[in-house]
């Protein structure tokens, strides 16, 4: 699993540049020895966020965390890989949940992007209507 971030740090490891030193915590990492033919060791994380959404998906779980507007999702992607039913109030996952949102909040902490609370300081998106959609 690759992310968007880990395009820059890529390409400028395939053309052997390195990263530039001005003291910027970028996120990302290089994919460019799988482009080698190598096999580095890898561990299979996506982080992400727009507006007042930060997540991270595993192989197997994705948790989408919102401002305290919307609510939060937990999905288990095994055993429900089209996301129908959200399982962030299923006692079963709490410990896992708990283990996901430490580490995607030391992600974003570790890149200084802001609380998440304070997404709209960062910026012009307007916050959609909320729809609350039925439960199957």
């Amino acid at each position: 699993m690759v992310s968007n971030y880990d395009f820059f740090p890529t390409i400028l490891d395939y053309l052997g540049i390195g990263i530039p030193k001005d003291g910027v915590k970028r996120p990302g990492r290089s994919y460019a020895p799988f482009l080698r033919g190598e096999s580095p060791a890898w561990r299979n994380r996506l982080y992400f966020e727009y507006a007042y959404v930060r997540g991270v998906r595993t192989e197997t779980l994705k948790y989408v965390e919102r401002s305290r507007e919307w609510p939060s999702e937990l999905w288990d992607l095994e055993a429900d890989p089209g996301e129908t039913r959200s399982v962030i109030g299923d006692p079963r996952y709490q410990k896992l949940l708990a283990a996901l949102r430490d580490e995607m909040r030391d992600f974003f902490r570790i890149h200084d992007a802001p609380p998440l609370d304070e997404w709209r300081l960062t910026t012009k998106q307007k916050m959609p209507e909320y729809r609350r959609f039925k439960e199957h």
